[in-house]
């Protein structure tokens, strides 16, 4: 699945940046390219920052920073199209880089996968304690543990 979609998205960029190059000039459109990830290069930048410290005051406020680390994700994804030449993916990454519409991502992506991640039918819990048997050496290894399903 991700072969044709890699070939669609390369053959319509070409088919853009020549539609834009017939219309502008070539040397017009190399320099909009070249804007374009620049920009790009500057909101990711910041955006990342950004995204860093929101999951740093969350920590320390002693909340889980979920949110942040999947933001993070969209980021990144976003700095890769925006390295990918081309309209189109700049386009994208742009999008990505916009906190209202990687807010629209995120909730979009959890929507369609959160039955897969959120039903697991099986859980395992291991507990290891501090205790004193716990020093001794054990021969077979063996790791005390609860398991049970829901």
């Amino acid at each position: 699945m991700l072969f044709p979609l890699f070939v669609i998205v390369t053959l319509l960029e070409i088919y853009v940046l020549v539609s834009v190059g017939e219309s502008i000039g070539g040397f017009s459109t190399v320099l909009l390219v070249v804007i374009t990830a620049l920009i790009g290069s500057t909101l990711l930048k910041q955006q990342g920052w950004s995204t860093m410290a929101k999951a740093q005051n969350a920590m320390a406020n002693g909340q889980t920073p979920a949110f942040e680390m999947m933001e993070g994700v969209v980021i990144l994804i976003s700095g890769v199209l925006l390295l990918t030449p081309g309209f189109l993916t700049d386009i994208l990454g742009l999008l990505g880089l916009m906190p209202w519409s990687r807010t629209y991502f995120i909730d979009q992506f959890l929507s369609k996968n959160a039955s897969k991640v959120f039903s697991q039918n099986n859980s395992a819990f291991i507990h290891k304690t501090d205790s004193s048997e716990d020093k001794k050496p054990k021969k077979n290894g063996t790791i005390e543990g609860e398991f049970w399903e829901d």
